[in-house]
């Protein structure tokens, strides 16, 4: 998936009262009628698949992990860095990592995400935000951090917000 580069929005906004909340009928749901849905044998059955495949993907996760900081090295030393890869990659990792009880390493991903998207080339400051954010990714997947994390993990996410902000500064 390319980064989005945002664009400046300078367009005015509207007030409270401005607009017009346009409610947007389910067609599909008026045609399948209620009661259709998920089917709980079928989701047991995908929840099982998902739980088998648990042991394989932390494996994976820590060796992706280790080669998109080997990878970010490597760019550092050279001078040349190639921010759509790095976002690439971090891109699947956070979308995988979700699926997988890993929100921790999701929403470190995001944060990264956010921090490439806008970048045109790399500064001292962030190189060294991206491997802040490489770091902390690395060691919630040591420590196996599942979910959201203890409450550290919600200071450290807080303190990744701050320099993803300063360096769009």
């Amino acid at each position: 998936m390319p980064r989005a580069v945002p664009q400046q929005n300078n367009a005015p906004r509207g007030e409270p009262g401005d607009y017009e909340e346009i409610p947007i009928p389910n067609k599909l749901l008026a045609k399948v009628g209620p009661g259709y849905g998920s089917d709980p044998v079928a989701l047991q059955q995908a929840e099982a698949v998902v739980e088998k495949l648990k042991v394989a993907y932390e494996l994976r996760l820590e060796k992706e992990v280790q080669d998109l900081t080997l990878s970010f090295q490597k760019m550092k030393n050279t001078g040349e860095y190639d921010l759509d890869l790095l976002h690439d990659v971090v891109h699947e990792i956070r979308g995988e990592a979700g699926t997988f009880g890993y929100d921790l390493v999701s929403n470190i991903g995001k944060s990264l995400c956010e921090l490439l998207s806008p970048m045109g080339g790399v500064s001292s400051d962030d190189s060294r935000a991206i491997e802040t954010h490489l770091k902390a990714m690395q060691t919630v997947v040591a420590q196996k951090v599942k979910g959201a994390g203890p409450k550290v993990a919600k200071e450290i996410l807080e303190g990744l917000a701050k320099i993803v902000e300063k360096s769009r500064d």
